[in-house]
This record gives structure tokens, sequence and C-alpha cells, in this order.
């Protein structure tokens, strides 16, 4: 079995690449191929940049909003913070910040509004620190205003509340009681605490629609929570050393508690994205190979036209592979100058879009980003052309045994 690139066949696949055929309709056929193969593999790299450009956006939106980790109890919905090794993680090298969190499900009204949003507490300083702040669409971010708690809520929450800054109008919260259970007067059953909406928070995520900020200590007060939080955030000051730092992290914990990184956070979202950039790239890649089975009627026809050719090749000696060989490379010859230029009509139409900005998102509406985000990635690249080789390799083998029948 040989292995590697016969020079010699590929030597003459080049010579009849570019040579005069006798049939013109045999560099037709070629033409069309290589034109297929050209617009499909551009239509990858286009799409495949799109999706790209789309996480990256989205995936910045929620990395601002998490910290680069999240410490969770392994089992329940909260733990005890003297029951963490909450000195030594916080000694680690390269922890800048950890921030005691304290967050969960409760009903919010406003005037005769109801929704249930998550009541996520954090400490001062939290807003700033992690740069939410610069998000603010109305109002502020003030945990407390005249030690009266305030609350900042998302873009989402406070459309379906129709929130009004600017009225005295008190946010009323209600949270199930954690210590007793009087099913007889249901008002007992919960506690209610009043606070002040003083800000609107827009970050293009589920966070605007479900989430409401305020202080650490009015949550905890609210849902009786004096020593416990439900999760710790991390933020470190050199989040590129996150790789190294979470086995480190990890060790310190122990098993009682998980650690999950930005993208585990949000990991359904992530693997919905990836799930579809897949499916489109395997409904492309099926596109790529009926293009590519222009090959078979052109190497066929080749093979026809270069009856006589064979026939002194193998006076000449050479062997039944060798033939194939030389057809085969013809057809891989045609797919490679037909993927490079897809690869480089690709690249030109996503340079276009990311300097232009020439293909709009539609409709005419708002949008906080109004075209289409590409991002070019080699490795995306080197799939692409990978993927078209790879079929063409199968499309050319097929007219080359043929051959082999042929001659036999």
């Amino acid at each position: 079995m040989r292995f590697g690139i016969d020079k010699t066949a590929l030597f003459v696949a080049r010579r009849y690449l570019f040579s005069k055929k006798e049939h013109n309709i045999i560099n037709v056929i070629s033409g069309v191929s290589a034109v297929g193969i050209m617009v499909s593999t551009a239509a990858l790299v286009v799409v495949l940049s799109v999706f790209n450009g789309m996480s990256e956006i989205i995936g910045g939106w929620f990395n601002q909003l998490h910290s680069d980790f999240e410490i969770t109890a392994a089992e329940g919905k909260s733990f005890r913070v003297d029951s963490f090794p909450l000195s030594q993680v916080e000694k680690m090298p390269g922890v800048a910040h950890v921030y005691p969190i304290v967050c969960d499900l409760a009903l919010v009204s406003y005037e005769s509004r109801q929704e249930l949003l998550y009541l996520k507490g954090v400490p001062d300083g939290y807003f700033s620190r992690k740069g939410l702040d610069r998000m603010l669409v109305d109002g502020e971010a003030s945990m407390q205003r005249n030690n009266i708690p305030c609350a900042v809520l998302g873009a989402g929450a406070a459309g379906k509340l129709q929130i009004n800054l600017n009225s005295f109008e008190a946010l009323k919260l209600y949270y199930p009681v954690r210590t007793k259970k009087n099913f007889s007067n249901a008002a007992e059953s919960f506690s209610t605490r009043h606070m002040i909406p003083d800000g609107v928070l827009a970050t293009n995520t589920n966070y605007d629609e479900d989430y409401l900020f305020c202080s650490i200590d009015f949550v905890r007060d609210l849902m009786n929570y004096p020593d416990e939080v439900t999760s710790l955030e991390v933020a470190l000051s050199d989040p590129g050393k996150y790789k190294k730092f979470r086995s480190d992290l990890e060790s310190a914990v122990g098993d009682r508690f998980v650690v999950k990184d930005k993208y585990q956070q949000e990991e359904s979202l992530y693997r919905t994205m990836k799930s579809e950039k897949l499916i489109i790239f395997l409904i492309l890649a099926l596109i790529l190979v009926l293009a590519s089975f222009n090959i078979i009627g052109a190497l066929g026809m080749l093979i026809i036209e270069k009856q006589h050719d064979v026939g002194i090749m193998n006076g000449l000696g050479a062997s039944r592979g060798f033939v194939r060989r030389v057809f085969i490379y013809e057809g891989n010859l045609i797919s490679l100058a037909g993927s490079l230029l897809g690869v480089l009509l690709g690249a030109l139409i996503c340079f276009l879009q990311q300097t232009f900005h020439i293909v709009k998102l539609g409709g005419g509406g708002n949008y906080i980003i109004p075209y289409y985000p590409v991002q070019l990635r080699l490795a995306d690249v080197l799939v692409v052309i990978a993927t078209v080789l790879a079929i063409s390799a199968i499309t050319s083998i097929i007219p080359a045994y043929q051959l082999k029948k042929q001659t036999s």
C-alpha cells in the first residue's frame, strides 16, 4: 500500500487540469464543479463566521454579568459562610474579589401588577467593580437611599411591572417563611418587605426579564439567611490564567462545593449555540456534497477522452494504480482550487461585512448591534478545507475505479 503523494501522477493530473480538452463540455463541467465548490465553501466560511460573531457578542454580555467562577453547594440551596474556607480562597494568588451572593425567586408586586423575579442580593461595590453601572439605562445603581432599601431591575422586568422611577410607589416583596408554616393564615406564611425602585439595567440577556438586584442584607432579612449564602462569586485579577487557577480553587474548596466557570454558568446557552452551529455546518456540507458530484461527471468524461493516453501509459509500464491516482488527483485539484477560491471569497465577504456593515439585521428595529457580526477563525477555515477535500476524495474515487473495470 502506497502512502504520500505520487509526484509523477500529480504532475500528469496538473497537466490535464490546465491543458485544452478536445471536447469543450469537459472544461464547462469542470468549471461548474469548481464554481459550485467555491460558492459552497464561501457559504460555509461566512455562516460559521456569523455564528462566531454572534457567540462572541452574546458570550461577552453574559461574561460581564458572571464572575470568573461561581461556587455553590454540592447539596442543598445554600451553605453557611463559616463552613467554607473563605479566607483561604481570598488569599489565593490572582483573586481580586470574592462576592457573597444570596439569590432566590420571590413575588414582586408593584401597584396592581405582580411578577416572579429572582432577587439577587449583592454586596456594596458589586456594580461598580463589575462595570454593571455602565449598563444602566435609567436611574442609579443605589442599594440604599436615605436608609431606604433600593432595587435595580432588569429592563424587561421593569417593563412588565411598568415601573415609574419618578413616583413614590414602593415595590412589595413576598417570600415564603422558611422556619414555620401557618396554613390557616396565608399572610403569616410569607415574609413581606418594601423597597424603592431606583434603577433599570439593560444587559440584553435573560437577566433583563427575570432579575432584581438589591443589597445582600435586604435579601438576607427577607429570606432569613443570616449566616448563609446561595453562592460565592470569585473575580480574578488576571482572567487569562483561569485554567490553572480552577484546579487550585477546586482543591481548596473540596468536594462539598461545585466550582463553575463563566461558560458552565450558562452551559445550556453555549451548548445550544454549538449545536446550532454544527447543524448548519452539516446542512451546508450536504450542499457541498451535491456540488462535488459534478466532479464525477467531469472525471468520467475526461477518462473517456484520455483513453488513448491511458493506453500509452499502460504501454510504458504504468500500473492501474498509477492511472487511477492521476484522475483522483485531477478531481482533488478541481476541489482544492474551488475550496481555496471559496475561502478567499468568504474571507472577503467577512471583511466587507465587518468593515462596512453591509448586511443589516432585518425589520428595521432598534438593535444594540444593527448588523450581522462576523468573526473569521482559522480553525473553521481549516475544517472547511478538510471537509471539501475529504468529500472530493470520495467523489473522485468513484470514476477512477470505473476506469479500473474498463481497463481490466
